[in-house]
């Protein structure tokens, strides 16, 4: 899903003795009083943060040098052994209700059932899904969930179709269950050791992506919460006297610290979240160390645009430090924050080893317009991925999709969209059977409703059995082929790509 403004194309000063533990190649520690620290709009990343790795001195020091002012002294090996060809298994371990609305049928007319305590009893996403069901029941759907929308017939698919790597969104909350998780998401770590099995079964590698921490890294779904969700008995659209809620004029992350939307900054930092992350990260690579599918490490998926540079830097490096303790073979893939510009990662991490930033190339959120356009975009973006590579970044397009529109029921959000759009009038199909089987709760949609609440302020839902998908093009098939190719051509100045997404549920 895309940052608020704008719509994206479908997140102090050291001390001396630290400097000098750092050049020594050790990593200092750090003090868990220290929660909140005031941001500097000039900060650059410096030292004073740093993450106390708790098997410090029972693990490998790292084997080259690396510098306070992250970069390293080494024979950098960036390159893939081969180009990466791989999917995205979203909707699986985070739910997006877009990939799989099957799950999120049951929350349709909440406000009609539940009248003013409606928001106790909708799921948008993986934390509320676990609050509105409660974790026995929430789990019993997730555990059916995660052996019927991810099976080894998948595998075999993706094989057939020369498939090489799978990129694995995951929360922290499946190795530090906190909240509404505790108890909701058992079983998760089983289900994910099987599916690496299967990568390593049909000859695939595998990406472990943390696409969700606590407080949430862009205030979207994806994140495992929506941020800052208004709810109200004044409706955004519709009719008075039905419950609705408001999302996307309040959408702040609060995982890296305090945004401010009356002065468009972050004013605090929450090194404490930070640390968390890390500890998470710690686990995921301690775990599957010595998985022989597991190649690599993404830390954080998609940290919104307004992320300050500088922290977020900082919590790349160390980040970075504690994988390559733990695991000195795996790559480590960081998230460009929706912004590849040389000007703000140009030098960072300079020298280091298996480094790789990935990028996000979605069209779904451009403005409707001829279908050459969005081939002319394409191909444009070969310049901007060979220029990072040519400065020494190497890129992976971690991310990218053929949507040319917003038409994607729920896209932006259970039952909601952001304001303008779709921009094109939507196609519709039938709403699909459950792929879960017919136990489940409200699948397929009652066919003889209309729209359903709670309602955001968009419009995307299903009528009358009826849901909203992309718009074909005239001659859709040659369009989307063509589009396909001018993107897998611009993508060869990087190392790969992991299409978005194995499959949807439309």
């Amino acid at each position: 899903p895309p940052p608020l403004l704008p719509p994206r194309s479908p997140g102090w000063r050291s001390a001396p003795m630290f400097v000098a533990l750092l050049c020594f190649g050790a990593a200092a520690g750090g003090t868990e009083s220290v929660v909140h620290g005031p941001f500097d709009p000039g900060y650059d990343g410096g030292n004073e943060y740093y993450y106390a790795d708790p098997k410090l001195g029972k693990l490998p020091r790292i084997s080259f040098d690396h510098a306070p002012n992250m970069t390293c002294n080494a024979n950098p090996t960036r390159k893939f052994d081969e180009p990466i060809h791989g999917v995205n298994l979203g909707g699986w371990m985070v739910l997006e209700p877009w990939v799989t609305p099957s799950l999120f049928y049951q929350f349709l007319g909440a406000d009609r059932r539940y009248g003013k305590k409606a928001p106790d009893h909708v799921g948008m996403d993986t934390y509320t899904f676990c609050k509105a069901l409660g974790p026995e029941e929430a789990n019993m759907q997730l555990r059916r969930h995660w052996q019927t929308w991810l099976t080894e017939r998948d595998f075999k698919k993706l094989h057939e179709l020369k498939i090489n790597s799978v990129r694995i969104p995951v929360g922290d909350w499946m190795w530090r269950p906190y909240g509404p998780y505790v108890n909701c998401t058992d079983g998760a770590l089983d289900e994910l050791k099987r599916v690496l099995d299967l990568a390593h079964k049909y000859g695939m590698t595998a990406l472990l992506d943390l696409h969700g921490v606590r407080g949430s890294q862009n205030g979207f779904d994806n994140s495992g919460m929506m941020r800052n969700l208004v709810w109200t008995e004044v409706p955004a659209w519709l009719t008075s006297g039905q419950v609705s809620f408001s999302h996307w004029m309040e959408q702040a992350p609060d995982w890296i610290g305090t945004f401010d939307r009356k002065t468009w900054k972050t004013t605090t930092i929450s090194w404490a979240n930070v640390d968390a992350a890390i500890d998470v990260l710690c686990d995921m690579v301690d775990m599957f160390k010595d998985h022989p599918a597991v190649f690599g490490l993404q830390p954080l998926n998609e940290p919104w645009q307004e992320t300050p540079i500088g922290p977020l830097k900082r919590f790349y490096w160390e980040a970075y430090k504690a994988m390559k303790r733990r695991a000195p073979h795996w790559k480590f893939i960081f998230s460009d924050s929706f912004r590849p510009s040389l000007e703000l990662w140009g030098g960072f991490m300079t020298g280091c080893p298996d480094v790789v930033m990935s990028t996000h190339l979605h069209q779904a959120w451009m403005p409707a317009q001829p279908a050459i356009n969005f081939m002319i975009a394409a191909c444009e973006s070969k310049k901007m991925i060979a220029g990072l590579v040519e400065a020494g970044i190497e890129v992976i397009v971690g991310e990218f999709a053929l949507a040319t529109d917003n038409c994607a029921m729920w896209l932006n959000g259970f039952n909601d969209n952001l304001p303008g759009y779709p921009m094109v009038e939507c196609d519709y199909v039938p709403c699909a059977d459950p792929y879960m089987g017919d136990d489940q709760p409200g699948a397929p949609p009652d066919s003889n409703l209309a729209e359903q609440g709670p309602f955001g302020t968009g419009m995307s839902t299903p009528r009358y059995g009826m849901c909203p998908v992309d718009r074909s093009w005239p001659d859709d098939d040659r369009v989307m082929r063509k589009l396909a190719h001018k993107k897998l051509n611009a993508f060869l100045a990087g190392s790969g790509w992991f299409f978005w997404n194995f499959k949807t549920e439309l």
